[in-house]
Protein backbone atom coordinates (compact mmCIF):
# COMPACT_ATOMS: atom_id res chain seq x y z
CA UNK A 1 0.00 0.00 0.00
CA UNK A 2 1.18 3.56 -1.58
CA UNK A 3 0.41 6.69 0.82
CA UNK A 4 0.10 9.73 -0.79
CA UNK A 5 -0.28 13.21 0.82
CA UNK A 6 -2.16 15.76 -1.89
CA UNK A 7 -1.27 19.70 -0.92
CA UNK A 8 -4.15 21.67 -2.21
CA UNK A 9 -6.63 18.99 -2.12
CA UNK A 10 -9.54 21.45 -3.49
CA UNK A 11 -8.05 22.14 -6.55
CA UNK A 12 -10.04 21.03 -9.93
CA UNK A 13 -6.86 18.98 -10.83
CA UNK A 14 -6.33 17.78 -7.62
CA UNK A 15 -9.84 16.06 -7.67
CA UNK A 16 -9.08 14.85 -10.66
CA UNK A 17 -5.99 12.85 -9.22
CA UNK A 18 -7.96 12.00 -6.00
CA UNK A 19 -10.37 10.17 -8.09
CA UNK A 20 -7.72 8.31 -10.48
CA UNK A 21 -5.98 7.26 -7.14
CA UNK A 22 -9.01 5.74 -5.59
CA UNK A 23 -10.00 4.09 -9.19
CA UNK A 24 -7.44 2.94 -10.10
CA UNK A 25 -4.66 1.82 -7.10
CA UNK A 26 -5.36 0.63 -3.50
CA UNK A 27 -3.33 3.90 -2.12
CA UNK A 28 -4.00 5.41 1.13
CA UNK A 29 -4.68 9.69 0.35
CA UNK A 30 -4.38 12.26 2.99
CA UNK A 31 -6.20 14.69 1.47
CA UNK A 32 -4.78 18.78 2.73
CA UNK A 33 -6.74 21.91 1.96
CA UNK A 34 -6.99 24.90 3.96
CA UNK A 35 -10.98 24.31 4.33
CA UNK A 36 -12.18 20.49 4.88
CA UNK A 37 -15.97 21.47 4.07
CA UNK A 38 -14.57 21.87 0.15
CA UNK A 39 -14.45 17.90 -0.04
CA UNK A 40 -17.64 16.12 0.22
CA UNK A 41 -18.55 12.37 -0.48
CA UNK A 42 -14.94 10.60 -0.35
CA UNK A 43 -14.61 7.17 0.28
CA UNK A 44 -13.12 7.61 4.32
CA UNK A 45 -11.72 3.82 4.27
CA UNK A 46 -8.77 5.29 2.11
CA UNK A 47 -9.10 8.59 2.81
CA UNK A 48 -8.12 10.97 5.47
CA UNK A 49 -8.71 15.01 5.36
CA UNK A 50 -6.21 17.47 7.19
CA UNK A 51 -7.19 21.04 7.19
CA UNK A 52 -4.31 23.15 7.01
CA UNK A 53 -1.76 25.68 5.15
CA UNK A 54 1.41 24.50 3.93
CA UNK A 55 3.13 27.75 5.30
CA UNK A 56 1.78 25.69 9.01
CA UNK A 57 5.24 24.00 9.58
CA UNK A 58 4.15 22.24 12.22
CA UNK A 59 0.65 21.12 10.42
CA UNK A 60 2.63 20.08 7.50
CA UNK A 61 5.16 18.22 9.39
CA UNK A 62 2.45 16.15 10.75
CA UNK A 63 0.84 15.82 7.28
CA UNK A 64 3.79 14.57 5.54
CA UNK A 65 5.20 11.40 8.30
CA UNK A 66 4.77 7.99 6.74
CA UNK A 67 3.74 9.50 3.16
CA UNK A 68 5.61 7.73 0.24
CA UNK A 69 4.42 10.36 -2.28
CA UNK A 70 3.42 14.02 -2.03
CA UNK A 71 1.22 15.85 -4.29
CA UNK A 72 1.81 19.49 -4.79
CA UNK A 73 -1.69 21.37 -6.33
CA UNK A 74 -0.99 24.66 -5.27
CA UNK A 75 -1.49 28.27 -6.13
CA UNK A 76 -0.13 31.61 -4.49
CA UNK A 77 3.24 32.35 -3.28
CA UNK A 78 4.72 29.61 -4.48
CA UNK A 79 8.22 30.16 -3.36
CA UNK A 80 7.27 29.88 0.48
CA UNK A 81 5.23 27.03 -0.50
CA UNK A 82 8.01 24.72 -2.34
CA UNK A 83 10.88 26.05 0.60
CA UNK A 84 8.22 24.57 3.37
CA UNK A 85 7.44 21.19 1.66
CA UNK A 86 11.62 20.89 0.93
CA UNK A 87 12.06 21.71 4.12
CA UNK A 88 10.57 18.76 5.80
CA UNK A 89 11.43 16.79 2.58
CA UNK A 90 15.13 17.30 3.93
CA UNK A 91 14.59 17.06 7.91
CA UNK A 92 12.88 12.87 7.00
CA UNK A 93 15.66 12.67 4.85
CA UNK A 94 18.25 13.49 7.72
CA UNK A 95 16.37 11.11 9.66
CA UNK A 96 16.69 8.14 7.51
CA UNK A 97 12.92 8.11 6.99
Amino acid sequence: MTNVLILGAAGQIARVATRLFLETTDAHLTLYLRNARRLRGLPTDRTRVVEGDVLDAKKLGEAIKGQDVVYANLSGDMEAQAKAIVRWSRLREARGA
